[in-house]
């Protein structure tokens, strides 16, 4: 399995003070793919571009007080992107991208790093895609309660 970036959500100085202490807080990630989590970026509210990542140097299992098992990520140093990532298209990625702190997405880092944007790695975008997206019509809703949120 290629090595996959975590994607989360978080306020903006979360992965600077979670580098600074070695660990980022427990999250649901599927035990089949921790391994192959090596690096997590977390975009706070109103980011529009993925500008750096931290290294993910290890994962623990987290056992939570209602029985669950989360992962703990450990972390090494953030790694400030030479070239950051625009979001896009937030259209299409409204109900994808995480806007809970214990919401995450996990995807190819070398296909990040070779996209344009990150909408264009979701599917229905014009280009080729290896992730999957909400259908259509739910994206649709999803943006359009974006929208009213914003005039309100």
């Amino acid at each position: 399995m290629s090595t996959q970036l975590l994607l989360t959500h978080h306020h903006r100085e979360a992965m600077t003070n979670a580098c600074d202490r070695g660990f980022w807080m427990p999250l649901p990630i599927p035990a089949d793919q921790s391994d192959a989590v090596g690096f997590l970026t977390a975009l706070s509210p109103g980011a529009t571009a993925i500008r750096a990542i931290a290294e993910v140097t290890g994962c623990e299992p987290w056992r939570e007080p209602d029985g669950s098992e989360q992962g703990l990520l450990f972390l090494g140093r953030m790694i400030p992107l030479l070239r950051p990532i625009p979001l896009g298209d937030l259209d299409l990625l409204a109900g994808w991208l995480p806007s809970q702190r214990d919401q995450l997405q996990l995807l190819p880092l070398q296909a990040l790093l070779r996209a344009e944007r990150l909408s264009d790695l979701l599917s229905g975008s014009a280009a080729s895609c290896p992730l999957t997206s909400m259908p259509a019509a739910a994206r649709r809703r999803a943006a359009a309660m974006r929208r009213r949120g914003r005039a309100a």
